[in-house]
């Protein structure tokens, strides 16, 4: 999924103004087809690493580049996250009913992702010629343990 040395992976917004790191080991990669994510990443879908919140950490000089958000999402649900301020860049979603989970963007991560094996979720919303790798996990909606 990712390979890093030490266990820890580093991220960062585009500017560099809000960066953060992961102690804790992923549990899984997402390509995530809904709709929000669509829009989101301006793409045919976003590529997310559901990590424990717990070993997230937000590094001190990041905090006044820091901007909160929440949506409403397609299943019903909330999502809350932060971006940055200045560039305008996602780092992660949170779930306020699983507030053990973080999404991570992916494409924030300093570390390269090999999303070869990567649960493909929201299938049904997928654009016509996305193809999904035959023999990955894949789901029409969110995975049954709802960690997404």
């Amino acid at each position: 999924m990712v390979s890093t040395q030490e266990n820890k992976l580093m991220g960062r917004c585009q500017c560099g103004k809000v960066a953060y790191c992961i102690s804790s080991q992923p549990h899984s990669l997402n390509v995530c087809y809904c709709l929000e994510c669509q829009r989101q990443s301006g793409s045919a879908f976003a590529l997310t690493l559901v990590v424990p919140s717990s070993g997230v950490h937000l590094l001190p000089s990041s905090q006044k580049y820091i901007g909160h958000f929440e949506r409403k999402t397609e299943s019903g649900g909330i999502r809350g996250g932060i971006f940055c301020t200045d560039c305008g860049v996602r780092i992660y979603h949170s779930n306020p009913d699983a507030p053990q989970w973080i999404s991570i963007k992916a494409g924030t991560l300093d570390q390269k992702v090999d999303f070869s094996k990567a649960t493909h979720i929201w299938t049904k919303r997928k654009l016509q010629g996305m193809v999904i790798p035959e023999g990955v996990e894949a789901w029409e909606e969110e995975p049954e343990d709802g960690v997404v």
